[in-house]
């Protein structure tokens, strides 16, 4: 009987890496092609770049919550983005500040908290978030 439970917690910790890897994947893909198409290319426009990280927010179970618990909208989002686009606008390796920030449970987190604050001050803390 031990040796089923051992097997069943077992399957349950490899089910539950694989589905956590599959979802941070998920992430950085999304990430990647927003930076790419708003910094690097710029076929993306500020309006598309905000609804696309709106959207992903709602769909993430995780950060689904911290959106609903803020009573956060799109133009929260844009709000915060133009703060951090002032002081941030800048990529470093693979970080575009203005993008990574919404897409994190602890730098959404502060930045939804924190959304009146000023520009420079949040920019600075996501800066210290993501060691930049």
């Amino acid at each position: 009987m031990a040796n089923i439970i051992s097997y069943l917690v077992l399957f349950s910790l490899i089910a539950l890496f694989f589905f956590t890897m599959k979802r941070i994947m998920k992430r950085d893909n999304v990430i990647n092609e927003l930076i790419i198409g708003f910094y690097d290319q710029t076929s993306i426009s500020k309006d598309e770049l905000i609804d696309r990280i709106y959207d992903y927010a709602n769909s993430d179970f995780r950060l689904k919550k911290l959106v609903n618990k803020h009573q956060a909208t799109r133009d929260d989002f844009m709000t915060i983005f133009e703060k951090l686009i002032y002081w941030g606008n800048f990529k470093k390796r693979k970080r575009y500040l203005p993008v990574n920030s919404f897409f994190f449970y602890g730098s959404l987190s502060y930045l939804l908290e924190h959304k009146d604050d000023d520009a420079k001050k949040l920019t600075m803390k996501m800066m210290n978030y993501f060691h930049i």
